[in-house]
């Protein structure tokens, strides 16, 4: 290509004169419009044909082609008028360069003759009008600019639009396709590009099934299209096995529905097609494993069950009398219980020793979690009750012991395990209670003769940590008055952490509230209406926690003894 004059040269290094034109009002919307046109007659003309025009026009100029490339990598330009005729280019290659800039702006192509076939391959190619120079008046140029502009707009929206459909679509796993009513296809994505073994989508548009599969599946393909055109009924997610005889059996859910022209008449089918053989032969692997399952769970409930029973065992089944000789209705102290596991196998449990005839120990203990672990180490907890019979007498003697065998064993176990315990010891004799407590719920003291219930709190001490979590832990006793009429309500923590409709907490001061109102009842009555007033308040009607309650009731003490009761109540040997 020839060198520019030095003058152009110069010329095209500024690249852009800007003519702004009158100012217009603000209200109104201006076009800027790039002209690029090497005839500075011409320019003139244009410039001065839309000075007046009623919409503001803001008029960049070049005369050269790189230099309008240049200005349109900047961006801002909304329509292009240009000739074809430049002096670094020249004809149809003109416009070429132009419609390639990624910017998309929409171009008018200007010429100074009546040249209709230069006019037609433009606008095919993509020119949104082909203008004659000194055949354009004002209203002409300006219904083209904005004509230009809007179709540019419209065909820049429908070109995304399908670009987007496309991607859509060929990011899809099923096979997608389109066929015509002789059974060609006539779109196709990537999946079902790759399904026929082709390099692009376009390789199968105007080719039949027949090219593809075997005589016998085509086939089966025109015949299904065939019913969905004849009928206009789909065919939904039809399970079918695919196989050419030499190769693995394939399976494929198949959807087929008619595809319809503007009018409603059928002209073809769409069909999606998904490859399933995987999602078949883990639904083969799945049935085989259920079974096997099913039989181990049989087996695992049958193990269960034996091991609730055994659990259940553990549990007190009767109460011991105070004396041991006594009947139970002349018993010194009552006791009533009620466990709630939310599972087969729970992580509470309690226990009532019989420490002498005017000594009882109650036990109670909530391990952390549920099912076959947390049972575990209640049966653990269980034989250390036994071997700590000796000191059961000192309540908080018998929890520092108990932590120190439980650390002693769950140190060998991979997961951290720990359980909150209280242990109380009614001396009726004396009118006392003695208690100690691991990190569990305080229980609540029913002090009927003077009208009031009191959490078993040391004074409001802080109860010392759950057992099993640090060594060394030493428990303190506390003490107590009890009289005849008293009662006392041990608890785990599944009574009250029951969250309401409204995410509130059903806590320790409503639980304290709802015995208050039952405080001369049974014992009996209190558990059955406290655990429905508790429910009530769940959001679920239910616990999410295993719930254990243990209840004393103290009928005789010390001071009320029948005379001649020495022998019902013997003095309680050296501790």
């Amino acid at each position: 290509m020839t060198e520019p004059p030095l003058e152009q040269t110069a010329y095209q290094e500024s690249l852009i004169r800007v003519n702004t034109p009158t100012p217009f009002p603000a209200s109104q919307q201006s076009i800027r419009l790039l002209l690029v046109e090497d005839n500075p007659d011409d320019a003139f003309l244009l410039r001065e044909l839309l000075r007046d025009a009623p919409i503001p026009f803001v008029i960049e100029e070049t005369s050269w082609l790189s230099a309008a490339l240049d200005r349109l990598n900047q961006g801002g330009i909304d329509v292009v008028l240009s000739d074809l005729s430049l002096p670094d280019s020249h004809g149809i290659d003109t416009f070429r360069r132009l419609a390639a800039h990624p910017s998309r702006v929409p171009i008018i192509v200007l010429s100074g003759s009546h040249d209709e076939a230069m006019a037609l391959k433009t606008v095919e190619e993509g020119a949104q009008d082909y203008l004659v120079k000194g055949s354009v008046d004002q209203p002409l140029m300006v219904r083209a600019v904005r004509y230009a502009i809007q179709r540019a707009a419209s065909e820049r929206a429908l070109q995304d639009e399908r670009n987007l459909l496309r991607r859509v679509i060929d990011s899809l796993p099923d096979s997608i396709y389109v066929k015509s009513a002789d059974g060609r296809y006539l779109l196709g994505n990537l999946a079902h590009c790759h399904r026929l073994g082709l390099a692009s989508p376009g390789d199968a548009v105007g080719r039949p099934s027949s090219d593809f599969f075997p005589e016998d599946v085509a086939r089966g393909f025109q015949a299904d299209d065939a019913q969905v055109m004849q009928t206009g009924q789909p065919i939904m997610n039809r399970h079918e096995s695919v196989g050419d005889g030499l190769g693995p059996l394939k399976w494929l859910s198949t959807t087929k529905v008619p595809l319809r022209d503007a009018q409603g008449e059928i002209i073809g089918v769409i069909g999606i097609g998904r490859d399933i053989t995987a999602r078949k032969n883990a639904e083969d692997k799945l049935a085989r494993y259920a079974q096997e399952l099913r039989e181990k769970n049989s087996e695992m409930e049958d193990d269960l069950n034996m091991a609730r029973e055994v659990q259940q065992a553990f549990l007190p089944q009767q109460f011991p009398s105070f004396p041991e000789k006594a009947p139970p209705e002349e018993s010194a102290l009552r006791f009533v219980s009620k466990y709630l596991p939310t599972e087969a196998l729970g992580g509470d449990f309690f226990h009532v020793l019989a420490i002498s005839d005017t000594q009882a120990g109650v036990f109670i203990c909530d391990v952390m979690g549920h099912g076959v672990r947390a049972a575990l180490v209640t049966a653990i907890q269980r034989t250390l009750v036994e071997e700590l019979q000796p000191i059961a007498h000192e309540p908080g003697e018998f929890l520092t012991q108990m932590n120190r065998a439980l650390l002693s064993i769950l140190r060998r176990t991979r997961s951290p395990m720990f359980a909150s315990a209280f242990y109380l010891v009614a001396d009726v004799a004396n009118g006392v209670m003695r208690y100690a407590n691991a990190g569990h719920p305080r229980p609540l003291h029913l002090r009927r003769s003077a009208g009031n219930v009191n959490f078993l709190d040391g004074g409001n001490v802080r109860p010392g940590p759950a057992l099993g979590v640090f060594d060394g832990t030493v428990y303190r006793s506390f003490e107590t008055p009890i009289e005849a009429e008293d009662a006392v309500l041990l608890f785990t923590d599944g009574l009250y952490e029951v969250e309401g409709k409204h995410g509130e907490l059903y806590d320790q001061a409503l639980l304290l509230r709802a015995v208050e109102r039952r405080l001369y009842r049974s014992t009996e009555q209190i558990f059955e209406e406290t655990i429905g007033e508790v429910r009530e308040f769940s959001a679920t009607r239910s616990f999410e926690d295993d719930v254990c309650l243990v209840g004393m009731e103290v009928r005789k003490n010390g001071k009320n003894l029948p005379t001649g009761a020495d022998e019902d109540f013997p003095a309680p040997g050296p501790s």
